[in-house]
């Protein structure tokens, strides 16, 4: 039975109840201050650092206002980095959480303080800011004159909410389509919205007494080539949730995919969008400060410097074109881990470039694809919400639960295990993202027609039916400097060798799949997973977020051969710290252990990776981007030369 309502929390069951289990993990944090004391510290903060006004005012001054990515660990280097990053006009500081502190893992996250403290390597991909506590982050706040906007996961949003609302952060995602696209492998629908629900009434909270803290809304992230529409429903979604609980400022945040026409109608359908069902639902004094623009994190980011620049520097021009507020684009490093203090510099000052020059040409984009492309997003977006509605009876909180499980809100490769994920995309002839296989989304019959036409211009072009190929190659391309690859009929595509395939028929030995530790990056593993199943091996697939004592309960479960690890995150070594000899201590001491992605923190070269991996016992280690039919082929010549396969 679906228990949560789309219903304001009680304030002394919110104050009483649930805020004391929210605040017990972190006892030291809480006792540095009271939710009064919070406030009083809110108010005495100058303008400049209220994450609502600030956006309004750059949309008020049509200037782009930057909104980049930060998050090191050391409270010193954090005051560095965003000094640095205050000087190139940065006044919107988005804030990221370590993911040990998002997984409320906080022994590990100081564990990984102190080492970055003692060697002066950062071995955290963010700032542990519950380890810090309030007085310390209150010291990081002050030190620029820009707002903050801080980024965790469900675990633990709640409390890094807390944390950051009362150090003067002004600004916080209550995302939770985020946690289920990209973040939360087991927690059911019902669970996100419960805890999105407690940030929004604590940030109402705050509101009542006269302080504004704004929600930006995400949306499910889809990790794969398809529309944005389920985004935009999901983004609006989210809002509406943040709203009955008492928000009063929220922030769209639009995503890039390459085409111009399609990024532009999205930008341009949204606000009206959401403004129609915040409207519908009497929440006409909730107000949309400003909309803003976001390099997608859903594409492989080019790792080629030059290419880096052109895909940032999109991204700028299409935020300059369009009317949005304020952009978040990544560093040209961003392919290498956690950024340098340079890096954001570079960027910044050549995204700035583009901000100034175009937006004083006061240019005006406008075609009849992007009107049509708005029109697509429009009615599909309002279809999908419609649909979700009614299935709730009118309850948008108990609508989403529902559409969740039937499918009716869905989208490809995500983290979460109640997700449906049966629809999948392409793109078409002029780089736009279509589906191809539709699942059971309320997508209407108007846009279905056009984008299947657009889907089977391009098949007749290349003469090939698209699939779940083509739709892993087109996640690829942007960041090669294109948005299809050109197709040639002749060429043959990776494939994994018939006579592997023959021989698994009649030896078929199990492999462990999963990504390692806290990393929420599920794709690779999917992707490795797939095609394993393909070539006729037996996998056991734990998805994303895998414990290393998790690989070695399967690998003992099912007699398994290999583990086959990915991790994105840069903190696998950490994770992995005698994984080996934990096997040996389980009896499976001879078992093939395959890493690979981005295996470290900030800079540094895969060779470097690969004698520190193999130094802890692995017995392969990829690059990022390696070819998995490669990865399957070692694989079956490694246990060919061991006995296992015929």
């Amino acid at each position: 039975m679906i228990k949560v309502r789309q219903k304001r929390i009680d304030e002394d069951y919110f104050l009483n109840k649930l805020r004391p289990a929210v605040l017990a993990p972190a006892p030291e944090a809480a006792a540095e201050y009271t939710l009064e004391e919070a406030v009083a510290y809110q108010k005495s903060l100058p303008e400049s650092k209220n994450f609502t006004k600030a956006l309004a005012a750059f949309r008020a001054s049509g200037k782009v206002g930057l909104f980049p990515r930060s998050g090191v660990p050391v409270a010193e280097r954090e005051i560095e980095l965003l000094r640095s990053l205050e000087e190139v006009g940065v006044r919107l500081f988005p804030f990221t959480t370590d993911s040990y502190t998002r997984n409320l893992q906080f022994a590990k996250a100081k564990a990984g303080l102190d080492e970055s403290v003692k060697t002066g390597q950062m071995k955290l991909n963010g700032y542990p800011i519950v380890t810090h506590g309030v007085r310390t982050t209150r010291r990081v706040v002050e030190s620029v004159a820009g707002a903050f906007d801080p980024r965790s996961s469900r675990a633990a949003n709640s409390l890094v909410g807390e944390i950051a609302f009362a150090s003067g952060m002004t600004a916080m995602p209550n995302s939770f389509f985020g946690w289920i696209g990209g973040y939360d492998k087991n927690a059911t629908v019902e669970e996100c919205v419960s805890t999105a629900q407690y940030l929004g009434r604590l940030i109402g909270w705050y509101a009542e007494r006269g302080v504004i803290i704004s929600t930006d809304c995400h949306g499910w992230l889809p990790n794969g080539v398809v529309p944005m529409y389920i985004n935009i429903a999901t983004q609006i979604i989210e809002a509406l949730i943040s709203a009955e609980q008492g928000v009063k400022s929220v922030v769209p945040l639009l995503n890039f995919q390459g085409n111009i026409a399609q990024d532009a109608g999205d930008i341009l359908a949204a606000e009206g969008l959401f403004r129609k069902y915040l409207d519908r639902f009497g929440y006409t004094d909730t107000v949309i400060p400003g909309l803003i623009g976001n390099q997608s994190s859903l594409f492989a980011f080019p790792q080629d410097l030059g290419q880096a620049y052109g895909y940032i520097n999109y991204t700028a021009m299409l935020a300059a074109l369009c009317p949005l507020a304020a952009c978040s684009v990544k560093t040209v490093d961003e392919a290498a881990g956690v950024p340098s203090v340079e890096a954001h510099m570079q960027t910044y000052r050549s995204a700035n470039w583009i901000f100034d020059v175009v937006r004083q040409q006061n240019f005006t984009l406008a075609s009849p694809e992007i009107d049509t492309e708005r029109r697509m997003t429009e009615l599909a977006v309002s279809a999908i919400l419609d649909r979700v509605i009614d299935m709730g009876g009118g309850d948008v909180a108990v609508g989403t639960v529902k559409a969740v499980e039937a499918g009716v809100l869905d989208s490809p490769f995500s983290i979460n295990i109640h997700v449906a994920d049966r629809c999948l995309g392409a793109r078409d002839l002029r780089g736009a993202c279509r589906y191809t296989e539709y699942g059971d989304l309320p997508v209407p019959d108007e846009v279905r027609r056009y984008s299947d036409g657009k889907i089977r211009e391009r098949e007749l072009a290349e003469g090939r039916k698209l699939g779940y190929k083509t739709s892993i190659a087109d996640f690829w391309t942007l960041s090669n400097g294109r948005l299809i690859d050109e197709y040639d009929k002749n060429a043959a595509e990776p494939e994994v060798p018939q006579h592997i395939k023959d021989a698994l028929r009649l030896s078929a030995p199990t492999i462990v799949t999963g990504t390692v530790g806290v990393d929420a990056h599920v794709i690779g593993t999917k992707i490795i997973s797939k095609v394993l199943r393909e070539t006729g091996f037996k996998v056991a697939a734990l998805g994303a977020q895998t414990a290393p004592e998790e690989f070695i309960a399967a690998a003992r479960e099912t007699d398994a051969k290999a583990i086959l690890m990915t991790s994105l995150y840069g903190m696998a070594e950490m994770d992995l710290q005698g994984f080996r000899g934990k096997c040996e201590e389980a009896g499976i001491g001879g078992i093939l252990l395959y890493i690979g992605g981005i295996l470290h923190v900030g800079r540094g070269g895969f060779e470097d990776d690969r004698a520190r991996f193999t130094a802890l016992g692995f017995d392969r280690v990829y690059p990022p981007g390696a070819d998995v039919e490669t990865s399957v082929v070692n694989l079956y010549d490694d246990l060919k030369a061991r006995g296992d396969v015929l």
